[in-house]
């Protein structure tokens, strides 16, 4: 029998980097030309409050995260407070919300690079490069927890440095006239100002996912219940602050002309430095997206094999593990369908897909601090204010509802029908190996 050597715990450090990098990616890189046509200036109004209204759902987070150990996350929550078939579903969703992460994040990065690489244009050419790129992620992620650490930090310190200096270096160039107040016509009513303001916060949103994946890799961290909470409130405030002060020097370097722009903080930085300036963005967001692929390819996995071997509610092959203490099996299932979701999904496809995912989570994880907060089962972190904290949470995160379009509707339908069917099917096979034993 074989047995799997004890792995490396990580640090404080290495999770606020898992979680740093786990969050920014593509979107802070590629929407503020879409947000800023929607709302001119404004628009650094929502990237704000979306930031207050995570760190809410995030304490919600930590309170679950200090009354119920494990690896699961928001699955395990569901599952204590709602029952076997909530927790599924929502580490159903909480997995794909992991696979179509891996998925998006590829396809953003190979869309960054063709503006060097045009041979990526060509669609057979994209594509072998797309499932390369995943099977290299699958394969490295075979060597276990601390090789994975140590990459995802090399990678999110590469990509706070490009960040850092674009900001350093913007803020000296940037135009006062750039910050007038500007709003679209369409936003000029109060109807239409609303309108894309939901719009706007929906997309936005979309840029602080990721933060929920913490707690699953948590389970690798010295004391994880005193630890997590921190980590969470720590990575939410300190995005918060990265996104809006880069907004806000896109804007001041590109004004209007940010509008609709797909790749503004190229554009910006190449006024400043010129073509130089081009290329090193270009690097800077294939760093930050790699990362987040990065984080997904190593949290999918365990998210996976803690649904299978916590409570049974995947067939426990799916939580086998290597020498290294990586779970392969879970890995090979996650890069299949990452490799499937590749090639028939498009990026804002996906981007919507993944908002919805997290959804379900957030939903879950407050409500299920609602209703254990007052169970003497399991004792742990109190949010001040009785049910304000969980109530905003759970109010901003009904608000989401308001910018799913019918396919994704549709799409979160059939996710959870064919969670329904798994769980059916798992549950009927334990029932007859009961039987069986009887």
């Amino acid at each position: 029998m074989t047995t799997t050597p004890s792995t490396k715990k990580l640090s404080f450090l290495s999770i606020f980097l898992l979680g740093i990098n786990g969050i920014i990616g593509s979107g802070i890189f590629l929407l503020p030309g879409q947000t800023y046509a929607y709302l001119g200036l404004a628009s650094v109004l929502p990237t704000i409050l979306a930031g207050v209204a995570v760190l809410l759902v995030a304490l919600n987070y930590a309170v679950m995260s200090s009354k119920i150990a494990g690896d699961g996350g928001a699955w395990l929550y569901a599952d204590y407070a709602f029952g076997r078939f909530a927790g599924f579903q929502v580490g159903w969703f909480g997995w794909l919300f992991g696979v179509i992460t891996l998925s998006c994040e590829v396809c953003a990065l190979l869309t960054i690079l063709k503006m060097i690489i045009p041979a990526l244009s060509n669609g057979v050419i994209y594509a072998v490069v797309a499932v390369i790129l995943l099977l290299l992620l699958g394969i490295v992620n075979l060597f276990g927890t601390s090789f994975m650490g140590k990459l995802d930090n090399i990678s999110t310190i590469a990509k706070l440095s490009v960040m850092a200096l674009f900001i350093v270096v913007g803020v000296f160039f940037m135009h006062s006239t750039n910050f007038a107040l500007n709003l679209p016509h369409a936003a000029t009513s109060t109807s239409g100002f609303l309108t894309n303001f939901t719009i706007v916060f929906g997309l936005i949103f979309y840029c602080y996912t990721g933060f929920n994946l913490i707690p699953i890799a948590g389970r690798e961290m010295n004391n994880p219940q005193k630890s997590i909470p921190r980590v969470l409130i720590g990575v939410i405030i300190t995005v918060t602050l990265i996104y809006a002060i880069l907004q806000l020097v896109t804007i001041g370097l590109l004004g209007a002309k940010l509008s609709g722009n797909s790749v503004p903080v190229v554009a910006a930085f190449e006024t400043i430095v010129g073509p130089l300036g081009k290329y090193i963005m270009i690097v800077g967001m294939s760093i930050s997206v790699f990362g987040v692929a990065v984080a997904n390819a190593y949290n999918s996995p365990i998210e996976a094999a803690s649904l299978a071997d916590e409570k049974g509610l995947l067939p426990k092959f799916m939580a086998k593990k290597n020498r290294f203490g990586a779970p392969f099996i879970a890995n090979i299932a996650t890069t299949l369908v990452a490799i499937v979701l590749v090639l028939s999904g498009g990026y804002l496809f996906l981007v919507s897909l993944i908002v919805l995912t997290s959804f379900v989570q957030y939903l879950a994880t407050v409500l299920a601090v609602i209703k254990v907060r007052h169970d003497p089962k399991v004792p742990g972190m109190k949010l001040p204010g009785g049910l304000l904290i969980p109530g905003l949470a759970m109010l901003i995160t009904l608000y989401l509802v308001f910018s799913f379009d019918i396919k994704v509707a549709i799409s979160g339908l059939i996710f959870f029908v064919i969670g329904c069917l798994i769980f059916t099917l798992a549950d009927t096979n334990d029932l007859a190996k009961i039987e069986k034993e009887l």
